[in-house]
């Protein structure tokens, strides 16, 4: 298991390497800090975890984890784009634990994200599940979250339909399948292409929806009804 450090007292862990799926957790409360170190540490995909305060004014330079776990109502969602961003910009997966008020699940879905638990359901089983699938490309998400994204989309669905977005019909099927929450590999199968061709196809998805990631396609292609014609 992984030495939990504390960001106040030795200074940031991001400056270290390590091999393997490396985790940092950011988390305000000692007790949360505590348990999510200890759980993640536990797993056996999990090769090393830093659980920090999240008082970072700017992502570090130098990357030393494959996953950042932010705790969300502990933190502040106000306070993450810019490490949230950095971490993002530098390939890193990111699980954000999140609560179940509006005001919360709107803030997430602007941030850069792999997927989504709800934080005071968090158990070991849960945080295992959740890295497996973003390991793979899946993007995990609470029956909470894809509701709220739901309800924004039936408000908007008769006044924004699919104008200026033009999808081959390859494209659209791509969509839908990202919808699901299905990888790269799974598309990849269920279309019969390679994983390359799939590379490219989302490419293109996210590129034309101008969206930053998997999570922000799937909420705009339900807004904007294109998953209905597809």
């Amino acid at each position: 298991m992984g030495e939990l450090v504390d960001v106040e007292r030795v200074g940031s862990p991001f400056a270290q390497t390590q091999v393997g799926c490396s985790v940092l957790v950011l988390a305000d409360n000692e007790v949360t800090r505590r348990g999510l170190h200890d759980m993640l540490g536990s797993l056996d995909l999990v090769a090393e975890v830093h659980a920090v305060v999240a008082d970072l004014e700017r992502f570090p330079a130098g990357r030393s984890f494959d996953v950042l776990v932010v705790a969300c109502e502990d933190v502040g969602v106000g306070s993450l784009d810019g490490v949230v961003e950095a971490a993002h910009r530098r390939g890193v997966r990111i699980l954000h634990l999140i609560g179940r008020g509006g005001a919360c699940l709107d803030a997430v879905t602007r941030l850069p994200s792999n997927g989504f638990l709800i934080q005071d359901e968090v158990t070991r089983e849960a945080l295992g599940q959740a890295l497996g699938r973003m390991l793979v490309g899946e993007v995990p998400m609470p029956a909470v979250l894809a509701n709220r994204l739901l309800e924004r989309a039936r408000g908007a669905v008769s006044q924004e339909r699919v104008e200026g977005v033009r999808l081959t019909p390859r494209e659209r099927e791509t969509l839908v399948l990202l919808a699901e929450g299905l990888s790269n590999k799974q598309i990849a199968r269920r279309m019969l292409i390679s994983q390359h061709g799939v590379k490219r196809l989302v490419a293109s998805v996210l590129l034309k929806l101008n969206c930053s990631n998997r999570t922000l396609a799937a909420a705009v292609a339900i807004k904007r009804g294109l998953l209905e014609k597809a």
